[in-house]
């Protein structure tokens, strides 16, 4: 991880030097907020989650390297928080010929470190075009089971399962596209849409123990969950 960041580090460094002799490199600072959700596929078999978004926050460092009048990279580096709320049902057959069906909701919080080496097209003064990739550090996964209740869970010979986990990457790679209005040359509003290309983490939950089908097994049955960040970012920038 240290060394792809390096990597690109010196790639942005190298690119405003050679563009220094040209137009004057600008400099400055974003903050916004993101509308994210996440995309996910189960194992086969098992319904799919029932997913809505999230708000949260987006800002950091922001700068204006000019290639010539026309095309600019536009290097980021932004914390920004990603994630979602689910719900999911799953089957759990605690004796054989006895089943009950949970109801479950949750919450998945994902804060990264993104860096953003945008390619950026000014169609006009006021508006540019901006694409590129985005490579994002996860900082933090907070996942949180809100509720797990069974419709049979004051039967006595219900058995307790283990709770729901979330296992996630640590490299999250994905696509920006994206627009920018400049108010004046040094103040813009920029909006972009960044989908992720790998998966962000595994959310995986245990639904028996011992049973499956109503045959007595030692192979457990589970739901498996792999989610792709999708997020849409609105932010304002100003630069020095």
């Amino acid at each position: 991880m240290k060394k792809i960041a390096s990597i690109l580090a010196l790639v942005f460094i190298t690119i405003a030097s050679s563009a220094q002799s040209l137009i004057p490199v600008k400099y400055g600072v974003k903050v916004g907020a993101n509308i994210s959700n996440i995309i996910s596929t189960s194992n086969e078999g098992v319904k799919n989650i029932e997913n809505s978004a999230l708000i949260g926050i987006a800002g950091g460092f922001y700068m204006e390297i000019a290639l010539n009048d026309k095309w600019y990279i536009n290097p980021e580096l932004i914390y920004s928080q990603k994630g979602a709320s689910f719900t999911y049902e799953y089957m759990h057959e605690y004796t054989i010929n006895e089943k009950d069906i949970h109801n479950t909701s949750h919450e998945l919080k994902l804060a990264y470190l993104e860096i953003n080496p945008t390619i950026s097209y000014k169609a006009t003064d006021k508006l540019a075009l901006n694409f590129g990739p985005s490579v994002s550090f996860i900082l933090s996964p907070d996942y949180a089971i809100l509720t797990d209740k069974g419709q049979n869970d004051n039967l006595i010979s219900h058995p307790e399962l283990p709770k729901g986990a979330y296992t996630e990457e640590t490299i999250d790679v994905g696509i920006n596209l994206g627009i920018s209005y400049y108010l004046t040359e040094n103040f813009l509003i920029d909006s972009k849409v960044n989908t992720s290309l790998m998966k962000a983490g595994t959310i995986s939950k245990l639904t028996n123990i011992g049973v499956v089908n109503g045959i007595l097994t030692n192979s457990p049955e589970g739901s498996i969950y792999e989610v792709k960040n999708s997020v849409i970012s609105f932010s304002i920038a100003y630069l020095f």
